[in-house]
């Protein structure tokens, strides 16, 4: 009887469920407890990753510290921006605008006041290949009105190509994409000899994924030899700056916004130029004693004002009308906030014109003839 029981025991499986089904329940709670700790976990990071950006977007504070810009007197030429990063980390510009008008590339300085490079071009910065300021430095952007052009050239050596009648290729230096990316650009193949130019179909192709330059041999219908190197040279032309320069009395609005979309104003006045005329006489005396009067001028710009800052620079223009045409005793080369001319007698000299270039503490350039015109004694 009790090998029986024994046996039905043994063949009992109702047991085996129940413990099948504990454990299957167990794993099913580990699994969801599993998932959820899991979906916390990703929660809190994209929760930490949130605050973090936030917080990288709410400290981001760069200051626009001073403008240079560089003109002919009537418009600017180009602008030299010195922006500093007043934060622990790094910040990256997208976009640039003055008075509305957008800069779609543009460059920068490095430590040593040379244009940034990046493989053996000038670096162009751009919304796609944003200009890094660092944490807790300055850096030095240069902005053009005009289109901005850049170039390169290597030499190709065909100490390689020992059979004329095979193709040869060669890979290239200083192709521009590697600089600058899939850019449209135009290039030119010269006789290293004597600088000639070689004809372009049928001579050789240029494959820019690859980076290589192939010249067909004689049996591929090329004409060219080994007997000399080849220079190739590249030019890529970037378009600068989308609108209308201001005029050099202007004031400069400028705008930069950074990867993280905050924008950081400021506004450049130029400085306001006021000059005046004084007529002053002095009595000289000769070697036997007497004294005659000689008139002369002082001209006067201690009014001249700067709103956002202090002048830094006063420079004179004057010219005359001598009889055969105009002539200029000054060409902006008369330095001083009050000068003496020389070579102007003011009562018989006539149609004297007087213009005052003043440049403020921004490297803002204003002149009297732009503002409210020229001085005259006629």
């Amino acid at each position: 009887m009790a090998g029986k029981d024994m046996h039905t025991f043994l063949r009992d499986d109702r047991g085996v469920s129940v413990i099948f089904g504990t454990l299957l329940l167990i794993l099913i709670t580990v699994i969801a407890a599993s998932s959820v700790a899991f979906m916390i976990s990703t929660m809190q990071k994209d929760a930490m990753e949130r605050e973090s950006f936030q917080s990288s977007v709410e400290n981001e504070n760069l200051k626009i510290v001073s403008i240079k810009p560089i003109g002919d007197g009537s418009s600017w030429q180009s602008v030299d921006l010195l922006v500093f990063n007043n934060n622990i980390e790094d910040s990256y510009i997208s976009a640039i605008s003055i008075n509305n008008g957008y800069f779609l590339n543009f460059r920068a300085y490095d430590s040593s006041g040379s244009l940034d490079a990046y493989n053996n071009y000038p670096a162009v910065y751009n919304a796609n290949r944003r200009l890094k300021i660092p944490a807790t430095k300055s850096k030095t952007i240069h902005l053009n009105y005009s289109d901005i052009t850049v170039a390169g050239t290597e030499t190709i050596y065909t100490s390689g190509w020992t059979n004329n009648s095979l193709d040869f290729t060669y890979s290239l230096k200083k192709h521009p994409w590697d600089a600058y990316g899939a850019v449209p650009y135009d290039y030119q193949v010269n006789y290293s000899s004597n600088s000639t130019m070689c004809i372009k179909t049928g001579n050789f192709s240029i494959g820019n994924d690859s980076r290589k330059i192939t010249f067909f041999g004689n049996g591929s219908g090329g004409n060219l030899t080994n007997t000399t190197n080849y220079d190739i040279s590249y030019q890529v032309d970037f378009t600068s700056f989308a609108g209308i320069p201001p005029a050099a009395s202007d004031p400069l609005k400028v705008e930069i916004i950074s990867s993280y979309i905050n924008v950081f104003r400021e506004l450049f006045t130029p400085p306001m130029p006021i000059a005046e005329v004084n007529f002053k006489v002095e009595y000289l005396q000769s070697a036997n004693g007497t004294q005659s009067p000689r008139s002369y001028i002082i001209l006067d710009a201690s009014g001249s004002q700067d709103t956002d800052g202090f002048i830094t620079g006063y420079r004179w223009a004057v010219s005359r009308d001598s009889g055969n045409g105009t002539e200029a005793l000054y060409d902006y080369n008369l330095s001083g906030m009050v000068v003496r001319p020389i070579g102007i007698d003011p009562y018989n000299d006539k149609n004297v014109t007087i213009d005052l270039e003043i440049t403020d503490d921004d490297g803002m350039t204003s002149r009297l003839s732009q503002v409210s015109g020229y001085l005259e004694i006629l």
